[in-house]
């Protein structure tokens, strides 16, 4: 089930990552500063991999919309703090050329990504919650 779940991330990740990279990409050689053009990048990405995910990715799981999106949400932007302050470093120390640092900050934050997504934001919800514990007297 995992390793199923896995793939079908990594499909809709790739798809994900190439919209991100592809614009990202076009805008720096456009003039745009990395810096500048992954957030733009991120948010177009970003409507590309919800729907994935939920749609395909995480399909078997939570099935509330609006839970998923908000807690998606969170866990994308927490990813893209990860890539944006990755990439920054990358960039101001020189390591590597710009578009090669966008690809690896990417990478990295779409790690972190999938597990999140997998542990918390399309978590499967319980049909019968855990009995609540009641304090005798």
């Amino acid at each position: 089930m995992m390793l199923n779940q896995f793939l079908r991330f990594g499909f809709v990740g790739v798809l994900a990552t190439a919209v991100h990279m592809l614009i990202g990409a076009t805008l720096i050689h456009s003039g745009w500063s990395a810096l500048s053009a992954n957030p733009v990048s991120f948010l177009i990405a970003f409507g590309v991999s919800f729907m994935g995910h939920y749609g395909f990715s995480f399909s078997d799981q939570e099935k509330e919309i609006t839970t998923s999106l908000k807690r998606f949400a969170l866990v994308a932007f927490g990813g893209f703090i990860v890539n944006e302050a990755l990439l920054a470093v990358l960039v101001w120390t020189s390591l590597l050329p710009q578009i090669s640092s966008l690809i690896l900050s990417t990478g990295i934050a779409a790690i972190v990504t999938f597990f999140a997504s997998r542990n918390w934001a399309f978590r499967r919800l319980s049909k019968d919650p855990a009995p609540r514990m009641h304090l005798g007297r």
